[in-house]
């Protein structure tokens, strides 16, 4: 119909406008692709996994949490780990994939809000979340998460059934460093959260790795997913069975203690002690599939053992370097030592208040010198070395200084009183340090530390314990 020149005019018309229509429609959608990109590259998209881990917060412990949770859920085919945080989502998924090689079976989700808003909370799917771990850079943002969560779970009983109800709580582990925090969040919030203090865990476990060489890694060890960990099972072939006979039930593993049925912890029991139905023993095993009963022996006549008392011989100890730590080391250690034990606190005068140190510290049983000496590590090490020592403490200095500055002033005070030590002839001396950083562990061997306690990594590795079997925090503050 294009014979005369009307007719083709209207054609090109028609054409250009097809084209200039075409065009916009295409413009359209992939603008339309671009924003829904960019959408998803904020974060702001809701979660569709379930029975996930769920990490509300951000801090430098993250990425060792998510490293333990992805060794832990090998087992499971579709495993996932969700992290709602105040960060960029880019940000955080670089930063996981760069500290974390294989992410294995587990399927790392990013999600950017504020964890303390309940609208951002409903993004994360978190009534179907298996654990919730609170991580935040204070008590008081961890307070308020801990809030927005509570406030999440009542909003969604108030929906489906009766207002009055209790709400329902995913495992909640929180991580408080503060001793009055701390306890109103239990009153609050009662058994539905589990909480961990960091400090406390570094300074028990510092003080204990001074009693016996090797302990910290022992703890380590039962942390971490790698190698052997702590399961619990009911064995109903047991029910009536006395403890003893318990421990002679299993080739492949070893019993340690007793879950009651009404959750009280026992570790080493009496060995007379009778197995309930409901009871569950807790064991230590490479897997949770060789934590099996191999049936029942005969128990063998173990003779009384000859106890001979031994006199607790004279002992020094110092401990260089303060910070928040000290007291709950010095209260540790006044609790398994006596009178014939001296502690001696060497501080820096211009790094301390002595006046403040010397206040904070309260003890009972063993003798307690605060001196004080001004230089560095060398003068440091030969100032204690004017009287014969036998433990060595270098705690990290966490005030002033950032951790990289802390933890080389450590390691060049390990090396200066491994080397007074040889120099001076005094005999075996055991030297536990603390580290705030995990990297700097090989430097801590090399300056022939015995025992070398990592703060951030001992904290992470008990969260992510905890976020997988809750009841093995009665387990870890009994030992």
């Amino acid at each position: 119909g294009d014979s005369n020149w009307g007719a083709r005019a209207l054609g090109l018309v028609v054409t250009l406008a097809g084209i200039f229509i075409a065009g916009s429609l295409i413009g359209l959608i992939a603008n339309a692709v671009d924003q829904r990109i960019e959408q998803l590259r904020k974060g702001r998209s809701a979660v569709l996994e379930s029975d996930h881990s769920l990490i509300l917060g951000w801090s430098d412990r993250v990425p060792a949490v998510v490293r333990e949770l992805v060794v832990a859920n090998e087992s499971r085919k579709r495993a996932a780990v969700v992290v709602l945080a105040d960060v960029d989502k880019t940000l955080m998924e670089d930063t996981l994939r760069d500290q974390i090689e294989d992410l294995r079976t587990t399927r790392l989700v990013c999600r950017s809000g504020n964890p303390s808003s309940p609208a951002d909370l409903a993004l994360v799917n978190l009534k179907a979340a298996r654990s919730v771990v609170v991580i935040g850079g204070n008590d008081a943002a961890v307070v308020k998460t801990l809030l927005a969560v509570r406030a999440g779970a009542a909003a969604d009983t108030a929906a489906e059934a009766d207002p009055g109800l209790r709400p329902t709580l995913p495992p909640l582990i929180a991580e408080i460093g503060d001793y009055s925090t701390t306890r109103s969040v239990r009153a609050l919030f009662g058994d539905a959260v589990v909480i961990v203090n960091s400090d406390a865990v570094v300074a028990e476990l510092t003080a204990q790795a001074c009693r016996q060489r090797g302990l910290s890694q022992v703890f380590r060890e039962l942390l971490d997913f790698d190698g052997d960990e702590l399961y619990f099972a009911p064995f109903d072939a047991l029910t009536d069975r006395t403890y003893a006979e318990a421990q002679l039930a299993f080739e492949k593993s070893s019993v340690m203690g007793v879950m009651g049925t009404d959750g009280t912890i026992e570790l080493n029991p009496e060995p007379h002690r009778v197995l309930r139905a409901g009871d569950q023993l807790l064991g230590i095993a490479s897997d949770d599939s060789e934590f099996t009963f191999t049936g029942l022996v005969d128990t063998p006549e173990v003779p009384s053992p000859h106890n001979e008392i031994v006199e607790e011989q004279a002992r020094r100890m110092v401990l260089v370097g303060w910070s928040k730590l000290g007291p709950r080391v010095v209260a540790e250690l006044d609790e398994f030592l006596g009178p014939e034990t001296t502690l001696e606190i060497v501080l820096d005068p211009e790094v301390v208040n002595v006046d403040r140190v010397t206040a904070s510290v309260k003890v009972h049983n063993v003798n307690v010198e605060i001196t004080t000496h001004e230089g560095g590590p060398e003068d440091v090490a030969l100032h204690a070395a004017r009287r014969a020592f036998h433990e060595v403490i270098v705690l990290g200095r966490r005030d002033g200084v950032s951790a990289e500055e802390a933890d080389a002033n450590t390691l060049l005070t390990l090396l200066a009183f491994t080397q007074v030590a040889t120099a001076q002839n005094l005999g075996p001396v055991r030297i536990v340090a603390e580290l705030l950083e995990q990297r700097h562990a090989p430097l801590a061997q090399a300056t022939g530390a015995d025992d070398f306690i990592v703060s951030d990594e001992l904290t992470s590795l008990m969260i992510a314990q905890l976020s997988e079997r809750h009841e093995l925090d009665r387990v870890f503050s009994d030992l």
